[in-house]
């Protein structure tokens, strides 16, 4: 198979969306879908879930059902995740990830930074540590619900910690990375008010020591901050129904959010905020930020917080002469509580998890349970979660064959995926993947590695001949062209072929950094693999790879596509055998569009 003909297929999407289309049924169960099916049981066992095992209440599901759901869930799951899952269901699986404990990206950050100087003669707070970090937990720790959440947010509040005052600043990066990861099932309040506050924001978006107004010097409040709180984090530009649909004036005009004075009168809050405590000798206003303490919140200096009356966008006058904090948390309050809030974070969320086109009713429902999570909380991110996953738009079969149904999984999810599918392991334990170095330049995407505040693509964003004309969205697709395309088609066959990624566990030639280590590659593990393979052939390999990476919906044509290649290869390629078979059937998987959008 050419690569003009599997980039074809990769991008076969753009080209009608009903190419994506699984097969149809006229009457199913599993997924969720119950119209018209009734369950019975002749027990009279007080633990029978008989009757649950249809309906939405205990949300069980089959293999096929339980692949989509962990991928919509997860970063990637292997087929023990999903076949346990569809014997306990989703509900409980959900309860289970809810109540599991949050770890640490800062305690993992020190533990790989003092690990990475017992191998080298280098102590610098490295970015590189911060990938390795990500890795080790995404791969590493069984909260699988919160690690996916965790990298959502960080696509909405957005820092980055290559090319900008962030690089090299591993400590601060992985204690903020902390807040969205931890944070994930609190509450959307919380979570505002702890970005807000935090130095690596402060840095990021130089609110970090912005002082008042001086008429004398003629200067005035970085408006940085205050403009991207509104417009990327909370409300955006234009007023919203509940459902996330535009609202507009009585001609019939797009209603704006807030306008320049708004974003004026907001900088003034975001004054007076510097360092909260120093990692060396005392801290004042202008201590430097290489020597603030990156656990500690920024603290209020009052002499440099503006004093004057502030108008905020509800119209709420915040009176002169009070304590800063007091301006901070009252504009926090405003900002959480405006009505845009629920559809636009239920929007960005699903557009994550789930599909790039929500529909407006699913949009009103999360965002109902955003405004109030039915006991009378606003902001329970646990709640909307939840509220996400379990949407009959989510969970539904017959989603799966809407042609405004689906997204692009996103580079750093498609290596993940086959990470965790296949149970990657390395001789070390370590998994030190600098993705920056390996993937970035190729794909448009790394960990952190944002070009701007506005992420690596943006959810408004539309191709232009086949998507924007039919008025919806397509944000992944903004980093896939053909250039992006044809290295993901090297870089995942490298992948699979050669070695998932160099592990950087061994001291470079002058012994300041870390590079790969050849005695310490990553392996994936295709033992079930071959001994399918070997017992039931090429049909069952690809149903089981179809299962793991496709959700059960990998197209006939593509499967007949995937054997016909193989087959010849069998007969025509010298020492062809069980491993290279399950290495090719997994490299034309993985570059297929039943793999790539998630449906």
């Amino acid at each position: 198979m050419s690569y003009r003909s599997v980039f074809i297929l990769l991008v076969s999407f753009l080209v009608g969306f009903n190419v994506l289309h699984s097969q149809m049924y006229d009457d199913f169960i599993g997924d969720g879908h119950e119209i018209g099916v009734t369950v019975t049981s002749s027990t009279t066992s007080s633990g029978d879930l008989s009757e649950h095992t249809i309906t939405g209440n205990k949300l069980g599901t089959d293999l096929e059902g339980a692949s989509r759901f962990l991928a919509q869930a997860t970063m990637g799951a292997n087929y023990e995740s999903i076949e346990q899952l569809s014997q306990t269901g989703i509900e409980s699986w959900l309860s289970n990830q809810f109540n599991m404990p949050a770890s640490s990206y800062y305690s993992k950050y020190v533990d790989i930074f003092n690990d990475a100087n017992t191998i080298i003669m280098n102590d610098d707070d490295r970015s590189d540590y911060m990938s390795f970090t990500f890795y080790e937990m995404i791969l590493e720790e069984p909260d699988v619900l919160r690690q996916k959440t965790a990298f959502a947010l960080s696509q909405i509040f957005v820092i980055a910690a290559v090319n900008s005052t962030l690089q090299n600043r591993g400590y601060f990066i992985s204690d903020y990375y902390d807040l969205l990861y931890q944070g994930s099932f609190g509450n959307f309040r919380d979570l505002l008010m702890n970005v807000t506050m935090h130095p690596a924001m402060g840095t990021y978006l130089s609110h970090f020591q912005n002082q008042k107004a001086d008429v004398v010097l003629g200067t005035y409040p970085d408006e940085n901050y205050a403009r991207e709180i509104m417009q990327l984090f909370t409300i955006g530009l234009h007023e919203l129904n509940n459902d996330g649909t535009i609202k507009l004036d009585a001609n019939g005009e797009v209603k704006p959010t807030y306008d320049i004075e708004d974003i004026q009168e907001l900088s003034k809050v975001f004054t007076g905020l510097a360092g909260g405590a120093a990692v060396n000798g005392t801290v004042s206003f202008f201590t430097g930020f290489g020597n603030v303490d990156p656990t500690v919140p920024m603290a209020m200096y009052e002499s440099y917080h503006e004093q004057s009356e502030k108008i905020m966008i509800d119209g709420t006058i915040l009176p002169t002469g009070r304590a800063g904090m007091e301006d901070v948390n009252d504009a926090i309050d405003i900002i959480f509580n405006h009505d845009n809030v629920g559809p636009f974070i239920s929007t960005r969320l699903i557009q994550q998890l789930v599909k790039s086109n929500p529909t407006p009713a699913y949009v009103n429902r999360v965002a109902t349970i955003f405004n109030n999570n039915g006991s009378g909380v606003r902001g329970d991110m646990q709640a909307v979660i939840n509220a996400i996953l379990i949407d009959p738009e989510a969970r539904d079969c017959i989603w799966i064959d809407d042609v405004k149904a689906g997204k692009l999984l996103q580079p750093i999810e498609r290596f993940t995926n086959l990470f965790r599918g296949f149970d990657i392991s390395t001789p070390s334990g370590r998994m030190y993947f600098r993705d920056h170095i390996e993937i970035y330049d190729e794909l448009e995407q790394a960990f952190l590695a944002s070009p701007s505040v506005f992420n690596f693509y943006s959810p408004f964003f539309a191709e232009q001949d086949y998507v924007a004309p039919n008025d919806l969205v397509s944000p992944e697709f903004q980093i896939l062209h053909s250039t992006s395309g044809i290295h993901y088609l090297n870089l995942i066959e490298n992948s699979i072929k050669i070695q998932p990624f160099y592990n950087r566990t061994s001291p470079n030639s002058t012994n300041q950094a870390l590079r790969n280590n050849s005695s310490d590659k990553p392996v994936l593990d295709f033992v079930d693999e071959i001994n399918i393979y070997n017992a039931g052939g090429l049909s069952a390999l690809l149903d089981r790879l179809d299962l793991i990476l496709c959700r059960g919906q990998l197209s006939d044509s593509t499967k007949a596509i995937i054997a016909n290649t193989i087959n010849e290869n069998i007969a025509n390629v010298n020492n062809y055998d069980a491993s290279g078979v399950i290495q090719d059937a997994l490299y034309y998987i993985m570059m297929s569009p039943s793999y790539v959008i998630l449906k």
